[in-house]
């Protein structure tokens, strides 16, 4: 682990990332712009927004997986970092959708970084775990019935909150089975509006206490209603 916790004792709120950054996420999206295009501008715009923020900026924690991208694999591309170090990097779309095998490096995050917070006696909320995506997983079927195993284990002991996000072209049955939560499809690439909204959730999740019922804000700025 990559966080040191000298001069920082606040209780965290880890959450890791799952994004697609397979070859069809080069589909365009706006603008001119390619959905991956599009998914970066959101991913900065989160940075903007959780440094911005009192407490998120001292209790939340970042984790990013790729799935697909040069590497044609799953991969952690960011270690568990507080928001107050976190800067925001591009993805490149490439290569297939191992979505399955990225979901369960996800959990293993999940698992250090609780680990790591005992350890070092830091009180932490639920991990969550946000799994964006536009394409249909090439895992074999083993290796994703393994990971909705891990999930759906890993919900109902109450380790992780998991929720989907489904970009067009996303396969919903597959998302389905990965939470309790259906998955949301995302409003064309509103990137942006989604990321300011997990923003508002996990400072709002900080400012929590560990086991406390949370109202997340309103998902309409960036659903598709029609779904």
């Amino acid at each position: 682990m990559t966080v040191d916790y000298t001069g920082n004792a606040n209780q965290r709120t880890p959450c890791v990332l799952i994004l697609d950054a397979s070859g069809s996420m080069n589909t365009p999206g706006t603008k001119g712009k390619t959905r991956i295009q599009e998914l970066n501008e959101g991913i900065k715009t989160l940075e903007e927004a959780l440094k911005s923020d009192d407490a998120a900026i001292s209790r939340v924690q970042l984790g990013i997986v790729s799935v697909g991208g040069p590497s044609n694999s799953a991969e952690v591309l960011m270690d568990w970092t507080d928001v107050e170090n976190f800067e925001a990097f591009p993805l490149t779309a490439d290569g297939t959708t191992p979505l399955g095998t990225g979901v369960r490096l996800g959990l293993k995050m999940i698992e250090q970084v609780k680990t790591d917070l005992k350890t070092n006696g830091i009180n932490y909320t639920r991990p969550w775990m946000m799994i964006i995506t536009d394409g249909e997983p090439t895992d074999s079927d083993s290796e994703w019935n393994q990971a909705t195993t891990e999930c759906k284990k890993a919900e109902a002991e109450k380790k992780v909150e998991i929720f989907t996000i489904a970009v067009e072209g996303a396969n919903l049955a597959k998302l389905n089975q990965l939470s309790v939560r259906s998955p949301v499809m995302l409003d064309g690439v509103k990137f942006k509006e989604l990321f300011l909204w997990l923003s508002s959730s996990l400072s709002a999740a900080s400012r929590s206490r560990p086991g406390d019922n949370m109202s997340l804000p309103s998902l309409d700025p960036w659903r598709n209603v029609g779904m």
